[in-house]
C-alpha cells in the first residue's frame, strides 16, 4: 500500500513540479527579459531552471507525503517553506542569470511569483465550475485548464505592467520596502492560497469558496500595483535628479561658451589692431599672414542670426564640424527665438545639434556627412528644424528615438530634455526618419509682443 502511494504521490509530484517552474519561468521570464545578461546566460538559465525543476519535485513529494502521513498544520508548513524555497531559489538564480542586485532579482521575483499565483487562481476557479471540486492533476482538464490560466492572466499582465517598463527602462531597485512586498507575497499570495484551496474538504460550499478566491485575486493585484508603484516612484526620481543634472550642466556648458566666444572676439580685436599696426608699418612677416588666414578662417564661421545665444552655439558647433569634416548648413532667423531663455535654446538647439553629430559621425559617404539647420518665423511660430543622415534603423519609444549608446540607463534624456523645453513655451517637438534622413521639427508659438 505505502509503494503505490510513493508512486502516486511521485508522480504528482512530478506533474507539480513541472507545472509551476514552467508557469514561474514565463512570469518571472517577461522581467529577466529586460535585465542585462551575464556571460553565457543560456547555458545559466538552463541550469537554473533544471535545478528549479529538480528542487522543487524533491520539495513538492515531501510535502505530499507529509500530507498524507501528518496532521494538516504539520503539512501546511511543509507546503508554506516549499513555496518560500521555490522563492529564493529564482532570486538567486536571477542573479546567478543577469547582472542585477538583490533587490531588483526580489522584484522580478515577487512580481511574477504573483502572476503565476493569479493564473493559479484562474485555473483552480476554472476546475470548480467545470467538475466542481479542486485541482485534479489526473483530469483530461488539468493541462487546458492550465494553459486557460496562463492565457487570460499573462497577456493582460505583461500589458498592464510589463510594457511599461520596456517603455522607460527598469531601474536598479534599492528600495528596501521590497521587504515589505515580499512578506505580502509569503503571507497572502502564498498561505492565503493554501488555506483557500482546502476549504472544499473543511465542507465549505463552492459559491464562497469562489468568493473567497475572488478575494485572493484582488489582494494579489494590489500586491502588484503596490510593488509597481515603488518602481515608478524610484524612475521618477532617478530621471528628475538626472535632468536637474542635465540642466545644471547646460547652464554651465552655455556658460563657458559664451566665454569662449567672446575671448574669439577680443582675439579678433588683438588682430585687428596687428592689422592696422602692419599696414602703418608698411607690410607684415609671414608668420603674422599666416595668423590672419587662420583667424579669418574661424571668422567665417562665426553666423550672425540676429541672437546671440544662437550665435555662440552656432559658432562652437561650427568649429566641431569644421575638425571634423562635417558641414553644417544654416538659415536662421535668429530675432524668431527672442522670446526663449538662452539655456533653453542651448538645450533645444544644442541637444539637436549634438544628436546630429552622434549620428553623422557614423556615415562614411563625404557627401552625406552633413546637417542641416532651419530657423525662422512662419506666421506667429516658430519653426525650427534639423536635418541630418544616418546609417542603421532609427527605433521610435514613445515619441522618441531609441538611444544606440552602448549605456541605454539614460535612454532619452537629451530628447526628452528638447521636448520639455518646447512644452515650456506651448509648443510641441516631433522626431522622424524618411529613408537615411532623419528630422527633428519644433513649432513654438510666438508670444505677442
Amino acid at each position: 500500500m505505502s509503494t503505490t502511494i510513493a508512486a502516486i504521490m511521485t508522480h504528482a509530484a512530478l506533474v507539480l513540479a513541472t507545472t509551476i517552474s514552467t508557469q514561474l519561468t514565463v512570469a518571472v521570464g517577461m522581467f529577466a527579459a529586460l535585465l542585462p545578461p551575464r556571460s553565457h546566460v543560456v547555458p545559466r538559465a538552463v541550469a537554473s531552471l533544471a535545478v528549479l525543476v529538480l528542487v522543487s519535485f524533491a520539495l513538492y513529494r515531501n510535502s505530499l507525503m507529509v500530507s498524507v502521513f501528518s496532521p494538516r498544520a504539520t503539512s501546511f508548513v511543509a507546503e508554506a517553506l516549499d513555496f518560500v524555497a521555490m522563492l529564493v531559489l529564482i532570486v538567486a538564480a536571477l542573479v546567478f542569470c543577469y547582472r542585477v542586485s538583490i533587490w531588483t532579482a526580489l522584484f522580478c521575483a515577487t512580481a511574477g511569483y504573483i502572476i503565476q499565483n493569479l493564473a493559479s487562481c484562474v485555473t483552480y476557479s476554472a476546475f470548480l465550475l467545470a467538475e466542481g471540486g479542486g485541482t485534479n492533476m489526473s483530469s483530461p482538464l488539468f493541462l487546458p485548464l492550465n494553459l486557460l490560466g496562463m492565457a487570460v492572466v499573462y497577456p493582460v499582465c505583461y500589458w498592464l505592467f510589463v510594457r511599461p517598463i520596456r517603455k522607460n527602462g527598469l531601474v536598479e531597485i534599492e528600495n528596501k520596502k521590497i521587504l515589505l512586498v515580499l512578506a505580502l507575497v509569503v503571507l497572502i499570495a502564498i498561505v492565503f492560497d493554501m488555506e483557500n484551496k482546502h476549504l472544499l474538504d473543511a465542507g465549505i460550499p463552492v459559491p464562497f469558496v469562489m468568493v473567497l478566491r475572488a478575494v485572493h485575486d484582488v489582494i494579489c493585484v494590489f500586491s502588484l500595483v503596490l510593488e509597481f508603484e515603488m518602481l515608478y516612484s524610484r524612475q521618477l526620481e532617478s530621471d528628475v535628479a538626472t535632468l536637474e543634472r542635465i540642466d545644471a550642466d547646460q547652464q554651465a556648458h552655455y556658460t563657458l561658451m559664451r566665454e569662449s566666444v567672446e575671448a574669439v572676439n577680443a582675439r579678433m580685436e588683438v588682430l585687428r589692431q596687428h592689422v592696422r599696426a602692419a599696414a602703418s608699418e608698411g607690410g607684415a612677416s609671414t608668420a603674422k599672414l599666416k595668423e590672419l588666414a587662420s583667424e579669418t578662417r574661424m571668422s567665417e564661421l562665426r553666423l550672425k542670426t540676429g541672437n546671440d545665444a544662437l550665435d555662440a552655439l552656432l559658432f562652437v558647433k561650427g568649429l566641431v564640424c569644421e575638425r571634423e569634416g562635417i558641414t553644417l548648413s544654416c538659415i536662421a532667423d535668429g530675432s524668431a527665438l527672442a522670446f526663449m531663455d538662452p539655456v533653453d535654446i542651448y538645450s533645444l538647439v544644442g541637444n539637436a545639434l549634438d544628436n546630429s553629430l552622434d549620428a553623422v559621425r557614423k556615415v562614411d559617404d563625404p557627401e552625406k556627412r552633413a546637417i542641416g539647420l532651419v530657423a525662422r518665423r512662419t506666421g506667429g511660430m516658430l519653426t525650427l528644424n534639423v536635418t541630418n543622415y544616418f546609417n542603421g534603423t532609427v527605433t521610435m519609444v514613445d515619441g522618441l528615438p531609441k538611444t544606440t549608446a552602448a549605456d541605454p540607463t539614460g535612454h532619452g534624456l537629451g530628447t526628452r530634455s528638447m521636448r520639455d523645453v518646447a512644452e515650456k513655451y506651448d509648443g510641441t517637438v516631433t522626431f522622424s526618419s524618411d529613408g537615411d534622413v532623419f528630422h527633428v521639427n519644433a513649432l513654438i508659438p510666438i508670444p505677442e509682443e
